[in-house]
């Protein structure tokens, strides 16, 4: 999550730190601990909170960082046309202040609230111009979503470029690893679906080990799809059941909807009651 910066200025003969908003800046920090503890909906009225201290200040730094924020957490709790509205809002305080150009950020995340919605043809130019800024946290997560896109939309080409943006010299962070092994999954699903089996349930046991069980569920599914592509229908069918019972667990209903049967669920209280556990927000 994008952090405040702390604005020097002159004063006599050498530079001392502006004063703070202590209540800007506790909300922020409030926000930020409580989307790590996985109460997004605590986040997401802090992030409020420090959004309209923002306008107050009048402050166009604070008013990117707290939309964005607030975007992210909305997409978390599996929202995304709240996402996109407030992208947009966001955008137009931005602009209001002078801050009318590109936001690679804001460009991302509303990349994966249009493809959480299934409008790819518009998510697609958003994240792959992401790829190009120079923060690389922002460039690896474009990539990314760059090729989720493509391989929903049949683009191979552009799957197969985004990937290739993904190599990596080890040892990198379990994120990058992955990403990279994800998209390398998809590629290979019909020319090697047996590595491409081991490459997604890498990627899953990297995503479970950094608690982002949304992409774990995810590569599961790409690895239910490389065993049944290999010949092995039982293991397709533990492994889309793992994927399903972790996207129901999860509360994601659209995908959950979309995978087989979860089977009897051993924790359930009762049969409409359904876990709320966080959601990763992006892609």
């Amino acid at each position: 999550m994008a952090a405040l910066s702390v604005v020097l200025a002159g004063c006599g003969g050498g530079g001392v730190a502006a004063p703070r908003d202590e209540t800007l800046n506790q909300s922020m920090d409030a926000a930020r601990q409580a989307a790590e503890l996985d109460r997004l909906s605590v986040a997401e009225g802090q992030y409020r909170q420090a959004g309209t201290r923002a306008l107050a200040r009048d402050d166009a730094g604070a008013i990117g960082d707290a939309g964005y924020n607030l975007a992210v957490v909305q997409l978390a709790q599996d929202r995304p046309a709240d996402a996109l509205s407030t992208v947009a809002a966001t955008r137009a305080a931005l602009a209001v202040r002078g801050r009318d150009g590109g936001d690679a950020e804001l460009d991302l995340v509303q990349a994966a609230a249009l493809h959480r919605l299934s409008r790819d043809a518009e998510a697609a130019p958003l994240a792959a111009g992401a790829m190009d800024v120079a923060d690389p946290g922002v460039a690896e997560q474009a990539s990314l979503l760059t090729g989720l896109i493509a391989d929903a939309r049949g683009d191979r080409a552009t799957l197969s470029a985004a990937a290739g943006r993904l190599a990596h010299t080890r040892p990198v962070p379990d994120k990058w690893q992955a990403d990279e092994d994800e998209l390398r999954a998809r590629l290979l699903l019909t020319a090697d679906p047996g590595q491409a089996r081991q490459l997604a349930q890498h990627a899953a046991d990297l995503r479970r080990r950094m608690v982002d069980y949304r992409g774990m569920a995810r590569a599961l599914t790409v690895a239910a799809r490389a065993a049944g592509l290999a010949g092995d229908a039982s293991g397709a069918a533990a492994l889309s059941l793992r994927a399903t019972q972790s996207a129901r667990a999860l509360g994601n209903p659209a995908t959950a909807g979309a995978l087989p049967a979860a089977g009897p669920d051993p924790f359930a209280e009762g049969p409409d009651v359904q876990s709320t556990s966080r959601l990763r927000a992006l892609p």
